[in-house]
């Protein structure tokens, strides 16, 4: 369920932060992938920061990184002798630690010359490459050549008609024009703000009276980059003749909605990068005068501000990782007059639900009723204990009546489907929902009391995204639509008729999708059946022969894995290899269920289902283990490193981006950023004994073999991390391939009896942070990361090809 598309413009912007009344886990921290569009850019990311190490990281790496060098004979070593080791004693298990100094700020210069060496050796590794990464770059921004243009998405609010638009130079740009005029007024052209003030967009929302807007975005550094997690909010008046003017500025804000009469809520983020608080402001006044309007003291609970489509109430959301606590205040509240009377603001501020682990609840406002997704028991006013997650359904409740024991149910689904996604308008309900891992999406006709399916293309192999509608009358609605072989489209659809009636799409230049395959398999595995998507060539598809496979996996926070297009697998697909995403336990593709049986004390799960589908593809003659390759990025990282423990010799080659590969080292230090808001993911080792054994048996930093030799072939292994990272900190890529090592014979590329050798590469670079050079390209990455997004995955998937013709 969205915000009113004129209270969150951001639908046009990269990193969508409209509020979906959705199913999901309702803090994504950790999801390197942005798959939930919402929780990814809002709330995700792991972190474990050094912040005091940085500078040292960026000095030491900032000039070294893009030269080339001479390969030294060895590969870098990294120190361990007695005062560099950590020695402790957990729950009586002792654990030892000899790359424990890399965590410790005052080793900020020791660290930074390991990373340069490593990525010097790297660099001057991949030099023999350098021609298939031109010849792969080249691909790359070929394939996002199109050969038609479709018309901006327009939306109209207010008597004006807002879209965004491309400039000459490829950045966006957000116009609005009068309804019944032709002239354009430019809001903001992503690059100028770059370029001249030094900003990146992140968030843009127009104000309920339309004369103002407001920019959420993160200075720039020398690196062009945007590595802050918090930003500033820059207000922007909007004239009567067009001119727009920047009225102030509000530093440390994390998130916000507009109030009426020029008022703005917004989150800030505490010392340990928490959203905590809720602070109204009036636009024009001092920041110092703002108003607290909620203090969240839970070190577990995230804070995020909506608000109700119908623009009446705000909605505050306290959330852990499996349960949310909701409150709503009208949103003509006036928070300056009511400061003396404390934190309830004399009831102005209205609980909706209280906490209850494993239950979760979103809701919006429509027509006198609140309407509420939520997986609460069949009696919404029980608190007993919920030990597994229950399916989400519909509810509502009367205005004045919002508490849980005056819920109605209003519409549910059958036991196979998910519900991820819910728009209301005054006639239908439109649901998004998951049936065995695809998408479906129904139409509920509420004057009718039915329901049917829209028909979607591509066979349903694909990512179906609504688009915010602000009208709740509305008698049509917009859908997004990525495929693995297929560019973003938007389709409109009659609500009443259920017929597809406007569509818009790019048609590229040197993407033929004719010429691939999209499929679903579903792999046995014990008492689950788990989906894996495959992207094959059409040769390959109708060969005999097994052909070089990339496997991509995720598997936390309950966030799908996607089939949506990616550009850097076009390089990989058109040389005939297949493309497979595993979908295993700990994402959300089978509902709740399927997320709680990949975390935790269940996380072991997620590296079982990994194994499953590779076997699969091994023993269905797909791919051989000579030409299978594996990624993972943050918590997939994990996932990849665990696998590769377990069993080394099904892979060729591996290539982690932030992986986050020592969870116990970070589980075990409260003083982390986010480290209690990680606790209902990954369990507490510092307090309870099965969460550390749980950890401490599937961790790849503890679980790392003494194996590689000529008889057994291991993968090589490609390890890329962001010396600016806040989420994985750049010590825990560091400190696993240190380990590799030493204890798993990477100090030399070693042959095999099989002809090939095993590598081990470490890239680090100085600037960037956790999404930048390896975010998905379905981010639409602004102006100034497109070519290093492409010249990190160029390089990556040279690394791929040479490592599965060796």
């Amino acid at each position: 369920m969205h915000r009113c598309f004129l209270q969150s413009f951001s639908v046009f912007c990269a990193h969508h932060t409209h509020v979906h009344l959705r199913a999901r886990a309702p803090v994504n921290l950790g999801s390197g992938l942005g798959t939930d569009r919402m929780a990814a850019r809002s709330t995700s990311g792991r972190t474990f920061s050094t912040t005091t190490t940085a500078p040292f990281i960026r000095k030491m790496l900032g000039n070294t990184i893009s030269r080339s060098i001479r390969l030294a004979p060895k590969p870098p070593v990294a120190r361990t002798d007695k005062d560099s080791t950590h020695e402790a004693i957990w729950h009586g298990r002792p654990r030892i630690d000899e790359y424990a100094w890399m965590q410790r700020p005052q080793s900020g210069h020791e660290l930074a010359e390991y990373l340069r060496q490593e990525t010097q050796y790297a660099r001057n590794a991949m030099k023999g490459s350098a021609r298939l990464q031109r010849q792969i770059a080249a691909e790359m921004r070929q394939a996002t050549e199109v050969h038609t243009m479709p018309p901006p998405v327009e939306t109209e609010s207010g008597g004006f008609v807002y879209y965004v638009r491309q400039n000459a130079g490829g950045s966006t740009v957000y116009c609005r024009r009068p309804a019944n005029a032709r002239s354009e007024q430019v809001l903001v052209d992503g690059e100028q703000l770059a370029r001249r003030d030094g900003y990146e967009l992140r968030t843009l929302l127009v104000s309920d009276d339309h004369d103002c807007f407001a920019c959420l975005a993160a200075p720039l550094h020398d690196s062009h980059k945007a590595l802050s997690e918090s930003s500033s909010l820059l207000v922007y008046s909007l004239g009567i003749s067009g001119e727009v003017k920047l009225v102030e500025t509000l530093e440390n804000v994390f998130n916000f909605a507009f109030g009426p009469r020029n008022t703005v809520f917004y989150t800030v983020l505490d010392e340990k990068l928490r959203a905590h608080r809720v602070m109204g402001h009036r636009i024009g006044r001092p920041q110092t005068e703002d108003a607290v309007v909620f203090d969240e003291p839970d070190a577990e609970c995230f804070v995020d501000i909506t608000r109700t489509k119908d623009k009446r109430y705000h909605i505050v959301n306290s959330s852990t990782l499996d349960s949310s606590e909701l409150r709503v205040f009208r949103s003509d509240c006036d928070f300056w007059q009511t400061q003396s009377c404390g934190p309830s603001h004399c009831g102005q501020i209205r609980l909706i639900r209280r906490r209850q682990k494993n239950v979760e609840y979103f809701i919006d406002h429509h027509s006198g009723e609140f309407v509420i997704l939520t997986n609460c028991p069949k009696d919404p006013s029980s608190f007993d204990s919920v030990v597994e997650p229950l399916p989400f359904r519909l509810l509502r409740a009367p205005t004045e009546q919002p508490e849980a024991k005056d819920w109605t149910e209003l519409l549910s689904v059958s036991d196979s489907e998910r519900i991820e996604d819910v728009e209301v308008f005054e006639k239908h309900i439109v649901v998004s929902v998951k049936r065995q891992g695809l998408p479906a999406v129904v139409v509920y006709n509420r004057p009718l009391d039915s329901r049917a399916e829209l028909r979607l293309p591509y066979n349903g192999n694909c990512t179906v995204r609504p688009e915010p509608s602000p009208r709740y009358n509305a008698s049509t609605i917009r859908l997004s639509f990525s495929s693995p072989v297929h560019l973003e489209s938007v389709a409109e659809y009659n609500l009443d008729t259920l017929d597809m009636c406007n569509s818009w799409s790019a048609t590229p230049l040197h993407i033929d999708s004719g010429d691939f395959v999209v499929r679903q398999v579903r792999v046995p595995h014990g008492d689950v059946v788990v989906p894996m998507t495959l992207i094959h060539p059409e040769a390959a598809y109708w060969s005999q022969n097994a052909s070089p496979t990339l496997i991509r996996v995720y598997g936390a926070y309950g966030v799908s894995l996607e089939p949506e297009f990616r550009l850097e697998d076009i390089p990989l697909l058109r040389r005939g290899w297949t493309i497979a995403l595993a979908h295993v336990r700990g994402g959300g593709e089978l509902g709740r269920q399927w997320y709680a049986g990949g975390k935790g004390v269940n996380k072991h799960n997620s590296i079982a289902d990994l194994l499953a589908c590779t076997r699969y593809l091994l023993e269905k003659n797909w791919s051989e283990a000579s030409k299978l390759a594996l990624t993972g990025a943050s918590a997939g990282g994990l996932v990849v490193g665990a696998a590769l423990n377990a069993e080394p010799s099904y892979f060729r080659a591996a290539a982690l981006h932030v992986p986050f590969v020592d969870p116990l080292s970070s589980m075990l230090d409260p003083d982390l950023p986010l480290t209690g808001v990680e606790v209902s993911e990954w369990g507490n080792p510092l307090a309870n004994l099965q969460d550390y054994d749980a950890i401490s048996r599937y961790a790849p930093y503890d679980n790392i073999k003494a194996c590689l030799s000529a008889d057994t072939p291991m993968p090589s292994i490609l390890v890329t991390a962001g010396g600016q990272d806040k989420r994985v900190s750049v010590w825990q890529p560091a400190k696993w391939v240190a380990r590799l090592r030493s204890k798993a014979g990477y100090s030399t590329p070693t042959a095999t009896k099989h002809g090939s050798s095993s590598k081990l590469l470490f890239l680090a670079s100085a600037n960037t942070g956790h999404f930048h050079s390896h975010n998905s390209s379905s981010d639409d990455s602004d102006v100034h990361d497109n070519s290093d997004f492409i010249t990190a995955h160029a390089l990556r998937n040279a690394f791929f090809i040479t490592e599965a013709s060796e």
